[in-house]
């Protein structure tokens, strides 16, 4: 038969578990995710998250209560465990002092679980495999430690070593733990050198429905140092036992020289009133004076003996053994007392409710809000990139052969025009050259490669000069001298092409020297006519040979030609001949050297350019595609964390909502009516009375009866005794 208890238990698991699937994936990502998301601190508080998140469903759904144990290192810990679980615990007691937390617990074999504060888990089953692997883990986390303290770093295990141990699960056979229902949890030592965490480790247990047990050995009872922070203890737990482990085989020396029981053995009640009235303290005091707080003395060592032992019923009793039966009876009642069943109740509703705001808070954690900033100046920096890689697109699809033929045909006119006074100056100076050879004695040979070939070639020369000059003065002041439509400017701007150093990189590529050079003797010896002597005619000399005898070899014409030769043998037909030659090969000159000034000047700069821009454009392009490939697997993994930090708020507020549901239900519940069969179909709603007052707010600590069947046998029986009271007793431990 369901109780309201187990209805409630069955509600809270349906309404909190589904939660750990989305912190789950949330963690994974960010685990994966690369460091530049700037999330380690998120990461590691998701971790965290989970890992209490798992640790309150677990106990709701399992009904399981902890008992948590505190003390110095080597105080006795251990063999309390032994004592408390009525097993031989040396699974527990062997391991290294590893700061984690050890839970406890009954299974039908043996089994260990390892978890890690990045949430991996690794089992075991030999204790040995086990415990080489905690000394190896202790060793990795020292050394990490040592290299936190180094750079003056505050070492905290979720970011600094995430594979660091967070928690040991040791399930083994213990009869008297699967009885109680109870899980023992081992703290590390409060003065050990790694008590690093020690809050991010107990305050999975502020405002649990748990208790302490504090043990300290005899000798170090009056030590101020002991209980330093044992007030902090009474922060967290509304029940607190302290244990003094005694040492009832010890002896003191008596005057005569004898050894005789020590005070432990013969009256430890004398040390406890001794630390009551001389060294507790204020909170302490306090927190004894109203039952919050209860000192126990015993021999742990043999009280764990006693309990490990088949012990025969007459067999009488161990020395101060009826201390810890004492302690234990007094474990018991708290653990199965109604006080306890309500505060289980509604401690599970404030650690929901806990755990809530503190996923509220990480799904908003400043990190995260950064993430999202950086998210949409990610996806505005791509959108970017695509506006400029679409104006790459444009501008490759430009015509800019056509742009740069619009330049040559712009710069025509004044190159004409130029070429057309330089090529008159030149033609008045080639015609004076002639007229003056004619009134020297000079060779041809002079006439033509002194005189005549040099101007040629300075009109090369001067052409040259002023179509790059032009050129350039037309390109330096921006666009490599074009004009372009606005739209294109814009894309320029956009594709960030840079026209001033396009055109400027694509001047230095003219072949000036290509326009040069072309200047060859204008006038053949071959084609002047020479007049024939009587004598010439006499010997059937031939013109050619008349030619040979006045300028020498024709292709080489360097004999002197006295004046009077020259106007008798040349005279009015020779300078005529000689200046049509001249003429029909300046005429070709020009032209051809206004062509090659077009084509090496203009033509390359348009050529270097165009490809120039081809080139950059692929360039642009290339580099766009992998800006934009890169950003956008950025944002990708930007918004597949948000996506996954967004569900998981979504999962927060649904669950939110089902934990009010459960405080209206079940937060006004009557203890008594928790044991009870639960209403078919419907949810409970009765007014919360405990010993005829009503309470506003519930107890801290609290442990859930041994089981449902024990809770329904003593309903079912219709004794008057309290329900949980007879749980107690069949189920003590």
């Amino acid at each position: 038969m369901r109780t309201l208890l187990s209805q409630f238990c069955e509600a809270f698991d349906a309404t909190l578990r589904p939660l750990l699937s989305p912190i789950g994936d949330a963690a994974s990502t960010l685990s994966g995710a690369s460091d530049e998301l700037d999330l380690a601190e998120v990461r590691a508080e998701l971790h965290d998250l989970q890992h209490r998140v798992q640790a309150l469903v677990n106990k709701v759904a399992d009904q399981q209560a902890y008992v948590l144990l505190f003390g110095p290192l080597k105080s006795g810990k251990s063999t309390l465990m032994n004592a408390l679980a009525g097993a031989y615990v040396s699974e527990v007691s062997s391991l290294p002092a590893y700061p984690c937390m050890v839970y406890l617990s009954h299974a039908e074999s043996r089994v260990f679980y390892v978890s890690h504060y990045d949430g991996e888990t690794e089992r075991f089953t030999d204790p040995s495999a086990l415990y080489g692997h905690i000394s190896r883990a202790h060793g990795d986390l020292a050394e990490r430690l040592r290299e936190a303290e180094a750079k003056g770093q505050e070492f905290d295990p979720p970011l600094h070593f995430p594979e660091a141990i967070r928690k040991v699960d040791v399930r083994i056979p213990a009869g008297d733990l699967s009885q109680s229902g109870a899980v023992l949890v081992d703290t590390p030592g409060l003065y050990s050198r790694m008590k690093f965490g020690y809050d991010r480790m107990t305050r999975d247990f502020r405002d649990s429905a748990s208790c302490a047990i504090f043990v300290v050995k005899s000798d170090n009872l009056f030590l101020e140092q002991v209980f330093e922070e044992f007030e902090d203890l009474l922060d967290l737990f509304s029940r607190i036992f302290l244990v003094v482990n005694l040492d009832t085989t010890k002896s003191d020396l008596s005057p005569d020289g004898t050894l005789v029981p020590s005070l432990e053995q013969e009256d430890p009640l004398r040390i406890i009133d001794a630390f009551e009235n001389l060294a507790m303290s204020k909170p302490l005091k306090d927190a004894a004076d109203e039952g919050r707080l209860k000192i126990y003395p015993v021999d742990l060592l043999r009280a764990a003996s006693h309990r490990l032992r088949e012990v025969d019923a007459d067999e009488e009793p161990a020395r101060g053994q009826a201390n810890f039966d004492a302690f234990l009876s007094d474990l018991t009642e708290y653990l199965n007392s109604t006080d306890y069943l309500v505060a289980f109740l509604g401690d599970s509703l404030r650690r929901a409710d806990g755990l809530l705001d503190d996923l509220e808070e990480l799904v908003e954690h400043e990190s995260v809000s950064a993430l999202r900033a950086r998210t949409d100046a990610l996806d505005a920096e791509r959108q970017d990139l695509q506006r400029r890689r679409h104006a790459v697109h444009r501008l490759e699809a430009f015509d800019w052969r056509s742009a740069f033929a619009e330049l040559d045909e712009k710069l025509q006119p004044s190159i004409r025009e130029r070429a057309r006074a330089a090529s008159a100056a030149t033609e008045r100076e080639l015609d004076a050259l002639v007229d003056r050879w004619f009134l020297t004695d000079a060779s041809l040979e002079s006439l033509l490669k002194d005189d005549l070939q040099p101007r040629l070639a300075r009109y090369e020369r001067e052409l040259a000069a002023f179509v790059a000059e032009t050129l350039e003065d037309e390109v330096r002041p921006g666009t490599a001298g074009l004009l372009l439509p606005s739209d294109i400017g814009a894309d320029l701007h956009a594709a960030r092409i840079d026209m001033i150093q396009l055109g400027l990189d694509s001047l230095s590529s003219m072949d000036t020297g290509a326009v040069l050079g072309h200047a060859r003797p204008p006038v053949s010896a071959g084609r002047i006519p020479v007049r024939r002597s009587i004598l010439d005619w006499i010997l059937l000399r031939s013109r050619a040979s008349c030619q040979r005898r006045l300028f020498g070899e024709m292709d080489n014409p360097s004999a002197r030609i006295p004046l009077e030769r020259k106007h008798s043998r040349l005279g009015s037909d020779g300078r005529q001949a000689i200046r049509r030659e001249l003429d029909l090969y300046k005429g070709r000159f020009f032209r051809e050297t206004i062509r090659r000034a077009h084509e090496h000047l203009i033509g390359r700069y348009a050529d270097v350019a165009v490809d120039s821009m081809r080139t950059q454009l692929k360039q642009r392009d290339d580099a766009l595609s992998g800006e934009i490939q890169e950003v956008v697997d950025s944002l990708v993994e930007h918004r597949k964390v948000l996506a996954h930090l967004a569900s998981l708020r979504t999962a927060g507020a649904q669950a939110r909502e089902g934990v009010e549901e459960l405080t209206a239900d079940y937060g006004q519940t009557e203890p008594e009516k928790l044991i009870q069969p639960a209403p078919a179909g419907q949810r409970p709603s009765f007014p919360r009375v405990i010993d005829g007052l009503e309470v506003k707010e519930l107890p801290a600590a609290v442990w859930l009866p041994r089981s449902d069947e024990a809770a329904e046998a003593s309903f079912e029986t219709g004794s008057d005794a309290e329900p949980l009271e007879e749980a107690a007793e069949e189920g003590a431990f």
